[in-house]
């Protein structure tokens, strides 16, 4: 099914469209159509509901004007209700029909005369849209001059999380101390941040100024990140290095 129908070409959205309106119609709408036997029972009471509801539907994908004026739905509705009634009591039952084939080539042809109709008596034309504004850049919260640089490398070491078991998982350490931890979360809508984590510090009534943890767009971004807020801290309490 395609996914933008103001990409499609006007006369293909008004029959793509019909097809989609006949298709979601329920089991008892579609058996009130097609009758219990063929030409009997047939229940047309729905089809000025159907008809009015296609119609709505087809102005929200193509503009159809007679002239310089755009056609009311109910006046489109009109035409598409003549052609509903007019079905051969002997198509209109396959539209209930257990057979899928039976069933969409009735919807197809219903479906193309409505195209057919509508084209003859209008002038159809694609929406106009109004381009998307873009998407705003997601940043990290660091300012400009705080980012990490392309040519930035970790200075500490850094190895795998588990031992004997590899992964976008990794913790970083300075002197064998653990700075912190950096990580992907591949079953995320976000995954594709490296999240970081600085170590806990242990010292008593601990200051810091930046934050403990965050993310980044890459693994060696989040590593530099991890060492510069370590080191931060550790200078803010007097632990420079």
């Amino acid at each position: 099914m395609p996914r933008d129908l103001y990409a499609m070409p006007p006369f293909e959205s008004l029959s793509f469209v019909a097809s989609i309106c006949l298709t979601r119609l329920s089991r008892g709408t579609r058996r009130d159509l097609a009758g219990y036997d063929i030409g009997k029972r047939r229940n047309l009471a729905p089809v000025p509901h159907i008809a009015l509801d296609m119609a709505k539907e087809l102005l929200r994908v193509v503009q159809i004007c007679n002239g310089d004026q755009p056609v009311p739905a109910a006046e489109i509705a009109a035409k598409i209700e003549a052609i509903l009634r007019g079905i051969p009591d002997e198509e209109a039952f396959h539209l209930a029909s257990i057979s899928t084939e039976e069933r969409e080539a009735v919807k197809d042809q219903i479906s193309e005369q409505i195209r057919d109709a509508i084209l003859a008596a209008y002038t159809v034309m694609a929406i106009e849209r109004a381009p998307e504004p873009a998407k705003a850049i997601e940043t990290n919260g660091w300012k400009g001059h705080e980012s990490i640089t392309a040519d930035e490398k970790p200075r500490y070491k850094w190895r795998h999380t588990w031992a004997g078991k590899k992964g976008d998982d990794f913790v970083g350490y300075k002197d064998g101390t653990c700075v912190g931890r950096i990580f992907r979360l591949d079953y995320t809508q976000q995954c594709e941040k490296w999240f970081w984590l600085v170590e806990h510090v242990p010292l008593e009534r601990l200051e810091r100024q930046c934050p403990s943890g965050g993310w980044e767009w890459g693994a060696r971004e989040a590593a530099c990140r991890v060492e510069k807020c370590y080191d931060a801290i550790m200078r803010l309490n007097g632990k420079g290095v």
